[in-house]
């Protein structure tokens, strides 16, 4: 694979990020919401932004055989794996909390913020004690945070039947969110879990098709949920969320 047939992938994905966090930020402008999480959601995509910014470095190193970012080359930064780890850990725990955030229920809230707090010294223990940190993506990080995804995720769905929201999902932006992150986590989960067996440098060119188009079309669903979240959502005047 070239740097031609690498930016296809990637750069459609970033706009869509910058488009997402610049929608959120003009959600926050359009209504006077009093709700905390939805302005760190917004914060948190930017946050996504930076990341996959910084991220750049490896495959630029890569394709421009480390004339760029030479520093890296034979070092366990030459790849980004070690960045993106740090990132997907993040990223399960912030979502997890972003929807529980939501719950009435103060018994659930505690549960999972306990089990967030159990999934993050476990993935730095991981991190710590094997190899995987600079080399691949821990199984047990993607299958416990997708788990813990789920299942805050149905319990907000939940909390929706439970109320009269439900009769407002059209303007109700943590509705978007749920659907995005969801779908995107259940399609691009099982086809990580998998590469954790597969040699990549073996000729596999199928499998990185497949994980690319699924990478490339989960990220486009994502964004494009809450690009259209947050743009419905700004026609109200006051948001209650």
């Amino acid at each position: 694979m070239e740097l031609s047939d690498f930016l296809p992938y990637v750069l459609p994905i970033f706009f869509l990020e910058i488009l997402a966090a610049s929608a959120g930020t003009y959600y926050l402008r359009r209504n006077v919401s009093q709700f905390k999480n939805t302005k760190y959601l917004v914060l948190f995509l930017w946050l996504t932004v930076f990341v996959e910014a910084v991220g750049f470095y490896a495959p630029f190193a890569y394709f421009s055989d480390y004339t760029m970012f030479p520093f890296v080359q034979g070092t366990p930064f030459e790849n980004n794996y070690w960045w993106y780890n740090i990132y997907i850990t993040l990223s399960f725990s912030f979502y997890v909390l972003y929807f529980i955030s939501f719950l009435k229920n103060s018994y659930w809230k505690s549960v999972f913020k306990a089990l967030v707090g159990a999934f993050l010294l476990s993935s730095i223990s991981i991190f710590i004690f094997s190899d995987t940190f600079f080399k691949g993506f821990p199984p047990f990080v993607t299958i416990s945070g997708t788990l813990l995804l789920f299942f805050s995720v149905i319990l907000f769905y939940f909390e929706l039947l439970r109320s009269d929201l439900l009769l407002q999902l059209k303007g109700l932006l943590p509705f978007y969110i749920s659907v995005g992150v969801l779908m995107f986590n259940l399609c691009l989960t099982p086809i990580e879990i998998f590469i954790q067996y597969v040699n990549l440098k073996g000729g596999n060119e199928l499998f990185v098709t497949l994980r690319s188009n699924v990478m490339l079309y989960g990220n486009i669903f994502m964004y494009s949920t809450y690009t259209l979240g947050f743009l419905i959502c700004s026609r109200k005047k006051k948001s209650s969320y």
